[in-house]
C-alpha cells in the first residue's frame, strides 16, 4: 500500500496492505500529483459491486478534492468505465491551458471596453443600466387616456371637437348586477 500516509505505524501499514490484498484491491493508475487510484469488487454473482477510491499522496486529511483531474474524478464517480490514460490526461491539460488563455484574452478585451466606455462617458447597457422613468410615466399616461392613438394625437395637438376617437367599451365592473353564464356539460 504505497499511497497510505506515513503517520501510521509499520504494523498498521502492513495490516492495511494484507487487507487490501485479501479483498483484491488493485492499483489502476496514478495522476501527475502522485495520487494512486484503486479498484476492487465486493460480493459475488448478481450482488457484485465495484468500488473505487483514491489514496492521497498528501498527509491524512490535508488534501483538496479539486486537485483530482477531471478524468479521474469522472472515473471515481463511475461516469466512465475505464480509467483515463496518460495521453488522455495530457490532451486534457493542453485543452485546459488553451481555454485559460482564451478566457484571459476575453477578460482583457472586456476590461479595455469598460475603460473606453468610462472615458467617453456612455452608460454601460449591460451592467446596471437604469430605466427611463419619464418615458415610463409618459407611456402610462397614454394608456389611461384611451389607447396609443389617443395619446399620440393629444401629444401632437391634433384632437379637434369634430374628431371623435372611439373609446373601448367599458369593461364590466364587479357589482351586484353581474351574472356569469351558466356552464352546461357538452356545450
Amino acid at each position: 500500500m504505497t499511497g497510505r500516509p506515513h503517520q501510521h505505524s509499520a504494523l498498521r501499514r502492513a495490516f492495511g496492505a494484507a487487507f487490501d490484498w485479501a479483498i483484491g484491491k488493485k492499483a489502476v493508475g496514478k495522476d501527475a500529483a502522485g495520487n494512486v487510484y484503486y479498484r476492487w469488487f465486493e460480493g459475488s454473482g448478481a450482488d457484485r459491486v465495484e468500488r473505487r477510491e483514491v489514496q492521497w499522496v498528501t498527509a491524512y486529511m490535508y488534501y483538496d478534492p479539486k486537485d483530482i483531474p477531471s478524468a479521474w474524478r469522472m472515473w471515481l464517480r463511475k461516469q466512465r468505465d475505464d480509467p483515463p490514460t496518460d495521453e488522455e490526461i495530457q490532451q486534457n491539460a493542453v485543452k485546459e491551458a488553451a481555454l485559460k488563455s482564451r478566457v484571459a484574452a476575453l477578460e482583457e478585451t472586456e476590461r479595455l471596453r469598460r475603460l473606453r466606455q468610462q472615458a467617453v462617458g456612455t452608460p454601460d447597457q449591460h451592467a446596471g443600466a437604469q430605466p427611463d422613468m419619464a418615458r415610463f410615466l409618459q407611456q402610462m399616461a397614454v394608456d389611461k387616456t384611451g389607447g396609443a392613438e389617443a395619446g399620440a394625437a393629444e401629444q401632437q395637438g391634433r384632437v379637434d371637437a369634430d374628431d371623435s376617437i372611439a373609446s373601448p367599451s367599458p369593461s364590466p365592473t364587479p357589482s351586484s348586477n353581474f351574472k356569469p353564464e351558466t356552464w352546461r356539460p357538452g356545450s
